[in-house]
């Protein structure tokens, strides 16, 4: 391992309403850090220090950062990501992130493949009336799932190299569904497949045969599955909150827990204020599990 992967929830807003959505935090008084420009800064450059910090605590060997923008939708506001973009290349940190696709116009795809090592598209269902009932549309218009391969495609034009992924989450509505041939097209580099985390609501979560079936049922793709249970999603990230605070998954599911303001105590503090597993963390690079062929 070379680059610590930090995931930034940059803004719980979001155009669409996935029922499950877990991008859910408690509010207080403060907006969103991404609104005020000098607290971006700041925070930028704190989370520069956390890879000589993880060293220190753990004995790891980490040279810089991935930072992973995470929503909401982490386009929606468009001037105020291509300030992070800015800010976090000065610290040479490396950038990835995950989008619904739906916003991402001619410049931002441009940006994305000349600043990105990586981009992750959410897709988690390829229905367009389970798109529906999950809350995946905008002005009642579902995902479409062919407008997702075009943009695919256009990035590969403009950046051959550039590390492509999906992401789906596995719940009652979508856990029949048939991805091959959409996987076929796409050709990620990695199709990261998440149980439903019932962290807001337990509607529609699935038992763990529903979800290794739904695995089972695509080996042809696990040299690039990366499938990751409620367990494994537990004190595995390093996650920041719209508001500037850690905060990690709650051990019996019930929301989360925080960490205080990153700008008030310092990232050093604040990031021994949660729970952090090395161990779940270094897994992550390949949770395929065993699976019966």
């Amino acid at each position: 391992m070379t680059n610590l992967v930090v995931n930034w929830h940059i803004t719980e807003a979001c155009n669409y309403q996935c029922f499950y959505c877990f991008a859910k935090w408690k509010k207080n008084e403060n907006r969103e850090l991404i609104h005020d420009n000098e607290k971006v800064l700041k925070l930028v450059k704190e989370v520069s220090l956390l890879p000589m910090i993880i060293n220190q605590v753990h004995g790891t060997n980490f040279t810089g950062i991935r930072l992973n923008l995470v929503g909401g939708e982490t386009f929606l506001y468009k001037q105020k990501i291509l300030g992070i973009i800015k800010e976090a290349k000065k610290y040479h940190f490396e950038l990835s992130a995950i989008t619904n696709g739906t916003v991402l116009d001619d410049e931002l795809i441009k940006i994305i493949g000349n600043e990105f090592l990586s981009i992750g598209f959410s897709v988690d269902s390829l229905n367009k009336n389970t798109n529906k009932e999950i809350g995946r549309t905008v002005k009642n218009m579902p995902m479409d799932a062919d407008e997702i391969l075009k943009k695919i495609n256009l990035l590969r034009t403009l950046s051959p190299n550039i590390e492509i992924k999906i992401n789906t989450v596995i719940n009652e509505l979508n856990k029949l569904e048939d991805f091959n041939s959409f996987i076929t097209k796409a050709s990620p580099t990695k199709w990261k497949i998440f149980k439903m985390l019932p962290i807001l609501t337990e509607e529609n979560s699935i038992n763990n045969d529903d979800f290794y079936n739904f695995i089972n049922r695509h080996t042809k793709f696990k040299k690039i599955i990366y499938s990751e249970n409620n367990d494994e999603m537990t004190h595995s990230y390093l996650m920041i909150d719209p508001l500037g605070r850690f905060f990690q998954n709650n051990e019996l599911l019930h929301g989360y827990d925080y960490s205080q303001s990153i700008l008030q105590i310092g990232v050093e503090t604040a990031v021994k204020q949660i729970k952090f597993n090395i161990h779940k963390f270094a897994k992550r690079a390949n949770l395929m599990p065993i699976i019966s062929l």
